[in-house]
């Protein structure tokens, strides 16, 4: 299984040479399983860096795409009427969302003439289909797992499977519920990656309680409390700059050392992970 990150920016994108390093778009994370096919999670501003390369390498006709939106606030959708494949005939775009019908009502509001020029989803050189992510189904040859986290809104956790290989993507996650740690604990027991919301540090949690989003502390812990192989720190404040972020990374790491078979690392646009 071969994980890319193409945004990993919480709320809005930043831009700029303080953010050149970990990357500044929202986010979207590819996943290739090891039949060679594969799904996006999300579609930030991030899906646009995989448009690009889809465009340079010739492969943007002829796809059927997989999107796993975790939910559709705007920082999860809002690279979509920038997705170049979206506009090619005889592509398929598959939206796979907690509800069918609000991903369907979401997407024809995204494209309407009030936010678009494109004046509606039928307007779209590819076709649009939407599915319910149920509790369990098989995707590109993996196993894909879905488990409420705890954000303002319904939001979904993934667990994905792949020949013998396991990740856990939780992003916008508030760590400090009981219940839901639990949750999250046991769903990345003994996982090889688990990708981890740490918007905030924890003196910036304390003010930012009941927003959705985790301290670094508490990406550490649940990542400790499960026993993962690797941690990936993800979906960082856009006030952060890459020293706060190394920063961030730095602290994980003081935590997990307590632990000498857990690695921490940084997520940033561009970086592959292979498990």
């Amino acid at each position: 299984m071969l994980i890319k990150f193409w945004g990993v920016r919480g709320s809005i994108s930043a831009p700029g040479p303080g953010t050149a390093r970990y990357g500044g778009n929202t986010p979207c994370v590819e996943v290739v399983g090891s039949s060679g096919d594969g799904f996006v999670i999300d579609a930030g501003y991030g899906v646009v860096k995989l448009s690009d390369a889809l465009l340079a390498s010739g492969r943007a006709k002829g796809l059927t795409i997989h999107f796993l939106l975790t939910h559709l606030h705007w920082d999860h959708i809002q690279g979509l009427p920038f997705f170049a494949p979206i506009y090619v005939p005889g592509n398929r775009i598959i939206v796979h969302s907690a509800s069918e019908q609000t991903a369907r009502e979401a997407m024809s509001r995204l494209f309407t003439s009030i936010y678009s020029p494109i004046m509606g989803v039928e307007n779209l050189g590819a076709s649009l289909e939407y599915r319910e992510l149920t509790e369990s189904i098989e995707l590109a040859g993996a196993r894909v797992e879905t488990f409420p986290v705890n954000h303002s809104v319904p939001t979904l956790g993934l667990r994905i499977t792949d020949a013998g290989k396991v990740m856990v993507h939780a992003t916008d996650h508030e760590g400090g519920d009981p219940a839901a740690d639990r949750r999250l604990i046991e769903v990345a027991r003994s996982a090889d990656l688990l990708v981890h919301d740490a918007q905030f540090t924890e003196a910036e949690y304390l003010r930012y309680r009941g927003w959705g989003h985790s301290s670094t502390e508490a990406a550490v812990r649940s990542a400790l409390a499960s026993k993962v192989r690797l941690l990936a720190l993800f979906h960082y404040d856009a006030t952060h700059t890459d020293l706060d972020v190394d920063a961030q990374l730095s602290r994980a790491r003081e935590l997990a050392q307590v632990d000498e078979q857990l690695e921490v690392i940084a997520a940033a646009e561009g970086m592959e992970i292979r498990l």
